[in-house]
């Protein structure tokens, strides 16, 4: 049963054409992905099927009684509330039930108290008539909030704003005070617990960690509702969607098959009507090479015939050429030396609060590096504190011989948001006006384009603007965070292949999976208060945690007490001949191991809960164990960091 239908949308904006003829449908439970450049009309398009927008032609068909979630960029948030009240309010009727069942018992509890005793005898006859029609009411109240899931819904909740990032500190902040980041995720918690029949959601994996982005796939890959969505995450595209409509000079195109079937079909499309169109003027022309031979000969009726067959020829649009893409590309100024970075004992914290602690870790040239891990374990912390822009806590890093730096902020704040992009970039010596519009030019900034102010600029448009200053620095060391963040999938390819070229080396933070796996040849991983280096992309640092995580599920599984280890003074085997070291770290080994399957086991229960009414166990059950695997998580992760500091 089709979800939504579209039939022939048109969208304009003054003489402009966002929209035309756009007509495609969705079935109950299909997940489907929106593609296209930045600025064809994505947004547009969801704007009017979430009914913000008014078509200027064409209709959206829903089901009655559909209920539609729609996610924006932006999404607008009561500042008064913290965000577990915001995420409640999202859970419609169930959040006022709840308040009604609280508001209820103080009322019952004051009739109580007021009593001579707590028997109702003790009541007035007023007060028992009262006291009859709150318990009513709170039977009807209670029936409805029991119908609805609310015994569930806490748990719901919390896992959900769990699964994209928020800590069970960060419950009770006021929304006001969150950061835009913060305030996207908490706005996709909101739509997500509403469990629409349809989602609309626009670029959703924006401000998640990679461990929220693999949540949220789980999450929708489950999900009982149709999905439509935009985002520029090609891993994330491929594992949940199913079909792809591409949307290019205001018309959708649908293709069978997830984001990168779409490529090859794309593809294949294009080289298919290229060659038709070639067949057609090949054969146009013949005709008219015949039509001028034979017109006033003997075969002059031919030449007729061929005539008419040429004027009632449908001729085909001259298919277009591939999309302008800027044009990337790093040079160095010079070489660096072979040792480009040691970092030893770096410690960072703010406060109280620790980030970071590693022991010493090194880089060499041509190293791209990529730092991966949940939002604040310290990543971009530790880019600044290599450029310079703030002090570790404690340790020290020592650039090598003849480094120079670029630096890429996920701020942009590189950028004046009060100059024009020319400006920007003629504030730069030696640099003059033909040379900034040739350099604006090849990143897609031309005619009148130049002269707009850099705050009003999109942030795939400022995105590209901070590259084009980058390019121009000379460095021999890339320190990039979040590169690729605005920019849409064409873009991240020319990225890609840019560093791929760039003879320097690189450290980067980014949650885009495919661009790691393209670029990165070493991954540096921040959990636990450290950081733990793996050779390879982003794939094969996934592959060597399962074979690691695997190695210790086979080990022999501890339980209990046992695995709370007697303390014993560092450095207490030197001299060993590797007996009791031996031993420790076979324990450790085991640890790790159990480790390895509580955070499956986790992760499993995260995705029940995802679909809670769905399963043949209760939902009291999955809280049950879901408690009991934090807690034995938590003194897990305890002894690990016992042993491996004793062991060390």
């Amino acid at each position: 049963m089709p979800m939504l239908v579209v039939e022939k949308l048109a969208r304009f904006f003054g003489a402009r054409t966002i929209l035309r003829g756009v007509s495609f449908q969705l079935e109950a439970g299909e997940k489907v992905a929106l593609v296209g450049p930045n600025g064809v009309g994505k947004t547009t398009l969801l704007r009017i099927l979430a009914g913000e927008l008014e078509p200027d032609e064409g209709r959206v068909l829903l089901p009655q009684g559909c209920r539609t979630g729609y996610l924006t960029q932006d999404p607008v948030l009561n500042s008064g509330k913290t965000v577990e009240e915001e995420a409640w309010g999202a859970l419609g009727d169930l959040g006022r039930w709840e308040e009604e069942l609280r508001q209820l018992e103080t009322r019952m509890s004051q009739l109580g108290s007021s009593a001579s005793s707590g028997q109702r005898s003790g009541l007035t006859v007023r007060g028992q008539e009262e006291l009859d029609v709150l318990l009513r009411r709170y039977t009807q109240v209670t029936e409805r909030f029991e119908a609805g899931g609310g015994y569930e819904a806490p748990v719901r909740l919390r896992t959900v704003l769990a699964g994209l990032g928020f800590s069970g500190q960060q419950l009770n902040l006021p929304s006001g005070s969150l950061s835009g980041g913060q305030k996207v995720r908490l706005g996709l918690a909101r739509v997500l617990l509403q469990e629409p029949d349809l989602l609309l959601l626009d670029e959703p994996t924006n401000h998640l960690d990679l461990a929220a982005v693999e949540w949220l796939e789980e999450f929708l890959s489950a999900y009982r509702g149709a999905v439509l969505l935009v985002s520029h995450d090609r891993h994330f595209l491929d594992r949940v969607t199913g079909r792809t409509l591409e949307m290019e000079e205001g018309r959708v195109t649908i293709y069978p098959g997830n984001f990168s079937f779409y490529q090859v079909a794309k593809k294949e499309r294009e080289e298919g009507a290229r060659e038709a169109w070639q067949a057609q003027q090949e054969e146009i022309r013949r005709l008219k090479d015949f039509i001028a031979r034979f017109q006033a000969g003997t075969r002059a009726t031919l030449a007729k015939d061929r005539a008419k067959k040429l004027a009632h020829m449908k001729v085909m649009e001259k298919p277009k050429g591939p999309t302008r893409r800027m044009a990337l590309h790093f040079t160095l100024g010079k070489a660096s030396g072979q040792e480009v970075l040691e970092l030893k004992e770096l410690t960072a914290a703010f406060g109280a609060v620790g980030l970071f602690r590693l022991s010493s870790l090194k880089v060499r040239r041509g190293e791209r590096v990529a730092l991966i891990g949940r939002n604040g374990a310290g990543k971009t912390t530790l880019l600044k504190i290599l450029q310079g822009q703030i002090s570790p806590t404690a340790g020290s890093f020592c650039w090598g011989h003849g480094v120079k730096l670029g630096y890429f902020s996920q701020e942009l704040d590189q950028l004046d948001p009060q100059k024009t992009a020319l400006e920007e970039f003629l504030a730069i010596p030696g640099m003059t006006p033909l040379a900034a519009r040739s350099l604006l030019g090849r990143f897609l900034f031309g005619g009148d384009e130049v002269t707009r102010l850099i705050g009003g600029l999109s942030g795939g448009e400022r995105n590209r603007l901070a590259l084009a200053k980058l390019v121009l620095s000379g460095a021999n060391v890339l320190l990039l965070d979040e590169p690729t963040n605005h920019l849409d999938i064409p873009s991240r390819q020319v990225l890609e292949e840019a560093l791929l070229s760039f003879p320097g080396t690189i450290l980067l933070v980014s949650h885009d999976r495919f661009f790691l796996d393209r670029v990165a040849t070493r991954i540096w991983e921040f959990a636990n208060g450290g950081i733990t280096s793996y050779l390879g992309n982003y794939t094969a640092y996934r592959e060597e945690k399962a074979r690691l995580l695997a190695r210790g599920a086979e080990a022999t599984h501890i339980k209990g007490p046992a695995d709370s280890p007697v303390k014993a003074p560092k450095g207490s085997w030197q001299g060993d001949t590797g007996g009791r070291k031996k031993d420790w770290q076979e324990r450790l080994s085991r640890v790790e191991g159990e480790i390895g399957r509580l955070e499956a086991r986790k992760q499993e229960l995260l995705t029940a809960f995802a679909q809670p009414r769905g399963l043949g166990e209760s939902i009291a059950g999955l809280a049950r164990e879901y408690k009991e695997v934090e807690e034995r998580l938590t003194q897990l992760y305890d002894t690990w960091g016992e042993l491996a500091e004793w062991i060390n």
